[in-house]
C-alpha cells in the first residue's frame, strides 16, 4: 500500500478533553499533529457537565463564556438514611458547563497551538504500513508514526487496533430539563449528590445557565431498573417540568482497560482507556491528566513504539494509576456496603465530604486521605478492611 500523502507525526482520534489536550500540548512541543473527530463543534456530548477544581487546575486556559455556573455550595444526602451535609468554600466546589461549549474550546486552543482538526471525520480503520499507522477515513487515509485512541468509552479506534471491550462498564442516564422558575432557583446555586438511589450508585442535580441537568448512575452492569430511579428521583425533589426535556444514556468505564494501554504504535487515553474516577465517575479531570501524559511520553518517546510506550506507562504509574486503584476500595466501601456508609457517615459525615472537596480541589489525594492516621478515612478504611 502506498503512504497518503497528508502524513503526521501523530494522529489523535476523537477531540474531546483527553484528545484536544493532547494534540495541544504536542504541537506546543513542536509535534506535527492531526485531530480528529466523528462530529463538527459545537457537538453534543451526554456528560452532566460538571467540573471540579481538580480538572481546571490542570488546565492552562481561560474558559470565558463556556461556564454556566459556579457552585461555591454542594449538597451531599444519604436518602437511606436521612442524612444530608453541606458544603460552601470560597472558591467553586463544582462548575458547571455544557460540554459541547466547553469541548469546543478546548479544541479551539489546540489548533491555536498548532494542531490540525478535521471534522466531520470518520475512522474506517487501521493498519501499519512501513512504519506508520494509516488511518481510513471518510475524508481518505490519513498516515501518522503514531495513534492516540481518545474516542470514548466504546473507542472505535481501540477496536480496531485489537483491544477488546472494557468489561468495566456502568450505566448512566441524564436528563437536561427545563423546570418551573420556582423550582429552578431551589437548586440554581447548589450541586447535589445524593447517595442511595440507585441503590448502588448515586443521583445528582448540577444547575446550569436556565436548567438543570439531573441524572443517576448505577455501578450494576445493565439498564433495567434506571430509568425507573431517574423518575423516581425526580419525583423525590418534586420537580416539575416546564418545558422541554432531553434524556441522554451513556455508559462510563470505572477501571482501566485490562490490556496494557499502549501496543504497537497506538495508545488510549481518556474514557477509551477507562480513567474515570470510580468514586465520583467524574472523568475530564483523569481525561485532561491522560492526555497530557500520552503526549510527554510521545515527546520523550519520539513517537517510537518501544520509547513511547515504556514513557507512557512509567508516567500512568506515576501520576494516575495508583490513584484509580485506591478511588476502586473507597468506591466498594460507598456502594456496596450500604451499612458500614452509613455508620461512617452517621460519625463522620460532615468530615468526610470536607476531606472529599480537598481531593475535588486537587488539593489532596485518595492514597493520601486513605493512608493518612489524622483523618477519618484512615479509620473507615481500617473498618471496612481496605487497607
Amino acid at each position: 500500500m502506498t503512504l497518503p500523502e497528508q502524513t503526521f507525526d501523530v494522529a489523535v482520534v476523537g477531540a474531546g478533553p483527553a484528545g484536544a489536550v493532547c494534540a495541544r500540548e504536542l504541537a506546543r512541543g513542536g509535534v506535527s499533529v492531526v485531530l480528529i473527530d466523528r462530529l463538527k463543534p459545537a457537538r453534543y456530548k451526554t456528560c452532566g457537565g460538571g467540573l471540579v477544581r481538580r480538572a481546571l487546575g490542570l488546565l492552562d486556559l481561560e474558559l470565558d463564556g463556556v461556564v454556566d455556573k459556579e457552585c461555591l455550595h454542594a449538597q451531599v444526602n444519604l436518602i437511606d438514611s436521612e442524612l444530608s451535609f453541606d458544603l460552601r468554600d470560597s472558591s467553586p466546589v463544582v462548575t458547571t458547563t455544557m460540554r459541547a461549549a466547553f469541548d469546543h474550546r478546548l479544541v479551539q486552543a489546540a489548533e491555536e497551538a498548532g494542531a490540525r482538526f478535521l471534522a466531520p471525520c470518520h475512522l474506517r480503520g487501521l493498519e501499519e504500513v512501513t512504519g506508520k499507522i494509516v488511518l481510513r477515513t471518510n475524508e481518505g487515509p490519513l498516515a501518522a508514526r503514531y495513534c492516540v485512541a481518545a474516542d470514548g468509552a466504546a473507542s472505535r479506534t481501540a477496536r480496531a487496533a485489537g483491544w477488546p471491550e472494557n468489561e468495566s462498564m456502568i450505566p448512566a442516564l441524564e436528563s437536561e430539563i427545563r423546570v418551573a422558575p420556582a423550582d429552578y432557583d431551589r437548586f440554581a446555586e447548589c450541586a447535589r449528590f445524593d447517595l442511595g438511589l440507585p441503590t448502588e450508585g448515586y443521583a445528582w442535580v448540577f444547575p446550569k445557565k436556565s436548567h438543570l441537568s439531573v441524572g443517576c448512575v448505577c455501578r450494576q452492569r445493565g439498564w433495567s431498573t434506571l430509568r425507573e430511579d431517574l423518575e423516581t428521583y425526580i419525583n423525590h425533589l418534586g420537580l416539575l417540568e416546564h418545558g422541554t426535556r432531553e434524556d441522554h444514556g451513556y455508559v462510563i468505564p470505572i477501571g482501566p482497560r485490562s490490556a496494557e494501554l499502549a501496543r504497537g504504535r497506538v495508545l488510549l487515553v481518556g474514557d477509551a482507556a477507562g480513567f474515570t474516577d470510580p468514586v465520583t465517575c467524574e472523568g475530564i479531570s483523569w481525561a485532561i491528566l491522560s492526555g497530557g501524559l500520552a503526549a510527554a511520553a510521545l515527546i520523550e518517546g519520539r513517537a517510537e513504539p518501544g520509547l513511547t510506550r515504556s514513557a507512557y506507562h512509567r508516567l500512568l504509574e506515576e501520576h494516575l494509576l495508583p490513584e484509580l486503584r485506591t478511588a476502586r476500595k473507597l468506591a466498594r466501601l460507598l456502594y456496596e456496603r450500604p451499612r458500614l456508609r452509613t455508620f461512617a457517615f452517621k460519625r463522620f459525615g460532615q468530615s468526610l465530604c470536607e476531606l472529599m472537596v480537598r481531593v475535588f480541589s486537587g488539593e489532596a489525594t485518595y492514597r493520601g486521605l486513605l493512608r493518612s492516621p489524622r483523618n477519618y478515612f484512615k479509620l473507615v478504611g481500617k473498618i471496612a478492611g481496605l487497607t
